[in-house]
């Protein structure tokens, strides 16, 4: 009776949705922060005690990090979405072999990229362009930070099986025990040390790897409640579930490194322009990442309460649960444009007092709140796509995102038109609406409404 009752406590197909949205995405907002927080403490505590060498060395080597990994988000995301739909359909018995079958997939993905990360470290930063004063310090944090993706790897597949079931407060506390480590650790390393841009890396190692063993504990003691079993068969690859997860996560993957290579191609750029933009442009991603993760979380709880309420079949809900989204990020935005439009400088100098990178930060926040309007729709439309299961329409649009929108703008406003920093930063901002707007309209067309439901294939 104890697991029916906190089964239904999970239940994200009924009540309102304006307040199931509101209170089962705060976790997730709160989780975001957090992760937030502790990377700009990364920031703070290497520009302080390192210089806009450092900074600027973390800003690249994170970008990298983040490409390396984004294949285990697009698996973990896979498999919460097909969590989600047959939780809605009350089919709880297949998700034991679901997440067996996810944690096999990401436990070898994540062992491959963790070879990828060391052994292509040098190659990728020069790629990229980095500042020649920053190239050794961004070294060390990828080496450092690539022993980790394995911890990254079982974070996310744990989260994916709380998420899907509806349970957003549990990855919340292990995020929370990851950031406070994390915190504290970047103050012992880097200021009582002086480790410098290594002990950054070491510090979120560490706090990943203090997040994974809680929640692995956790979730052994909660095996039956969670339809999870540490049996050595369950992690056996299931042939069914394993095709679907593929189907799946591969697009995520491929749209997610889509995303980032734009996104590196970009730090390319704005490196060639000397580490004073390097380092704005460093900086003001962690603003960005402000408002973007509060916009994020709304999306991974509409997501989870669209996947369940797709797969009962509540076609109505789904289209409240978007709008909602939509509703809400708009008043998020609202208080970011203010706060960003009044406060540009001193946003910046939470990070650094060089003059060099202040003189830039009225450019990058003016660039910066052009594209708050199409962040108020795509997280509820990318939620709509994923959670109905149409991840090669989310491919598709991040392939054009990235190519046609991203690289080709900042390519044309940075350089072909000599616009330079500001070209670039406006480039960037501006390829957002490449993605909002196809979204928009497959949201009215309503053909989504048509779609085969994910647990037919299972």
């Amino acid at each position: 009776m104890k697991t029916q009752s906190n089964i239904e406590k999970r239940d994200l197909t009924s009540g309102s949705v304006f307040q199931t949205l509101i209170v089962f995405s705060l976790p997730f907002m709160l989780s975001t922060l957090l992760q937030t927080l502790y990377s700009m403490v990364d920031m703070m505590a290497v520009g302080n005690f390192v210089g806009k060498e450092g900074l600027s060395a973390v800003a690249t080597g994170g970008q990298l990090m983040e490409l390396i990994t984004v294949f285990c988000v697009g698996f973990s995301t896979a498999g919460q979405i097909i969590i989600s739909q047959h939780m809605g359909a009350h089919q709880e018995a297949k998700v034991c072999r679901i997440s067996g079958t996810l944690c096999t997939i990401l436990a070898g993905l994540a062992l491959f990229l963790t070879a990828v990360g060391i052994l292509g470290a040098d190659v990728f930063l020069k790629i990229l362009n980095i500042p020649p004063e920053a190239a050794g310090h961004a070294h060390t944090y990828v080496t450092i930070c690539s022993l980790g993706i394995l911890f990254t790897g079982f974070y996310n597949m744990i989260a994916a099986v709380f998420r899907g079931m509806g349970d957003s407060r549990h990855p919340l506390i292990f995020i929370a025990i990851a950031s406070v480590i994390n915190i504290l650790l970047d103050l012992f390393f880097i200021g009582v040390l002086k480790w410098q841009v290594a002990g950054a890396a070491a510090a979120t190692v560490i706090g990943q790897a203090s997040s994974v063993i809680c929640s692995v504990i956790f979730l052994y003691q909660h095996q039956k409640e969670f339809y999870f079993s540490f049996q050595l068969q369950n992690f056996k690859p299931d042939r069914r579930m394993a095709k679907l997860l593929l189907s799946l996560g591969i697009p995520l993957g491929l749209q997610s490194s889509a995303v980032q290579i734009s996104f590196l191609f970009v730090n390319s750029m704005i490196n060639g322009l000397g580490v004073s933009v390097s380092a704005v442009f460093g900086a003001g991603q962690k603003l960005r990442n402000i408002p973007g993760i509060m916009t994020q979380a709304i999306g991974l709880g509409a997501t989870a309460m669209i996947g369940q309420s797709f797969g009962a079949g509540l076609t109505d809900r789904v289209s409240k649960i978007y709008k909602s989204g939509c509703m809400v990020n708009a008043a998020i935005g609202t208080v970011i444009t203010v706060v960003f439009f009044l406060f540009p400088e001193a946003s910046f100098r939470l990070f650094t007092a060089d003059k060099g990178v202040l003189e830039y930060a009225p450019v990058f926040m003016f660039t910066l709140l052009i594209e708050i309007p199409a962040k108020i729709f795509m997280p509820s439309g990318s939620a709509l796509i994923s959670g109905v299961g149409n991840t090669r329409l989310s491919m598709t649009l991040a392939l054009c995102d990235a190519f046609a929108g991203r690289i080709f703008l900042t390519w044309l406003f940075g350089n072909k038109l000599g616009l330079g920093a500001f070209g670039c930063f406006l480039g960037y901002t501006l390829a957002t609406y490449v993605t909002a707007v196809p979204q928009v309209v497959y949201y009215l067309a309503g053909t989504w409404k048509g779609r085969k439901r994910l647990i037919a294939e299972s």
